[in-house]
């Protein structure tokens, strides 16, 4: 069974979540597959330890998927520790940032909503 925690939302239009659940990063080809749009392309991102990247938004929707290692990410209503195969969807225009932690982090970024199941 897949558990989801809702966080609040924002003064925003969308939907902000992080799912505590693991997505399987073992098979990389099939998230690939399922991260991937129709048309175009993904991001795959490395911070190493300490990397921060400030408060920030974002014109577009983005689900980021965490490979490898740890970010604390944060938003103006809290944070949490994010690790590997955690998804996070975030709506476009949402305040945010994060840290890279020991060792750094490993990301996938998709510019757009991905169906993932934690997203059902």
């Amino acid at each position: 069974m897949i558990h989801a925690v809702q966080l609040p939302r924002h003064d925003i239009d969308g939907d902000f979540r992080i799912f505590t659940t693991q997505v399987d990063v073992t098979d990389l080809r099939a998230l690939l597959d399922r991260v991937l749009p129709d048309q175009g392309a993904i991001e795959l991102q490395r911070d190493v330890e300490g990397k921060e990247h400030t408060w920030h938004r974002n014109p577009t929707d983005e689900t980021i998927v965490i490979l490898d290692g740890a970010l604390r990410f944060y938003w103006d209503q809290g944070e949490k520790i994010c690790g590997s195969g955690t998804v996070i969807s975030l709506p476009a225009g949402m305040m945010r940032g994060s840290v890279a932690l020991k060792g750094g982090a490993t990301y996938l970024v998709a510019f757009h909503p991905v169906d993932l199941p934690q997203h059902g």
